[in-house]
């Protein structure tokens, strides 16, 4: 196995890449939140991900914000991305390691790529949500400094008890 690659997603391929991650991501999240399948529907439907499905580089790429892949001899192996909040503020998004990649410390990786880029584009702030059964996530945030905040985003008030909202300040 070649070592994994860290990729700026630039070409319409690097985007259909990404948007394979964002497709795993979210059927993982069916499996997590097995029990409440409503839960997943609604909050992927409040965030349209069917629409920014089909406009990843305009949602992700340069000016709006960065997308990375982890690229292996096998294809992608973790994809997230970053856009634009504010001047000072961007949000971490669609973070996701694919099941075979698992382990290989490509999380930790690819958000310490993030978070140098977001920094790198001037940003003082990083935040993000995600689903309070993600724990493998949250403690890798919190690890990174990410601690918990009230919502930054206004949700439908039945999916807010079972989110998590983070931020770190860049440095």
């Amino acid at each position: 196995m070649t070592e994994p690659t860290l990729v700026v997603a630039e070409t319409p391929e690097d985007f259909e890449a990404f948007g394979s991650v964002c497709r795993a991501y979210v059927e993982w999240c069916r499996e997590r939140y097995a029990d409440m399948p409503w839960f997943v529907e609604d909050v992927f439907g409040f965030q349209a991900l069917d629409e920014e499905l089909k406009g990843l580089a305009q949602k992700y790429g340069q000016p709006a914000g960065r997308t990375l892949l982890v690229m292996g001899s096998d294809g992608v192996m973790a994809g997230g991305a970053y856009r634009r909040l504010s001047d000072t503020a961007c949000e971490l998004k669609r973070l996701f390691v694919t099941d075979g990649a698992r382990g290989l410390g490509l999380g930790r990786k690819l958000s310490d790529a993030l978070i140098g880029a977001a920094i790198a584009d001037g940003y003082s702030t990083i935040q993000l949500d995600t689903g309070n059964r993600l724990t493998e996530a949250i403690a890798m945030y919190e690890s990174m400094g990410f601690k918990a905040i009230e919502p930054y985003h206004t949700y439908p008030e039945r999916l807010v008890p079972y989110l998590v909202f983070m931020e770190k300040p860049l440095d």
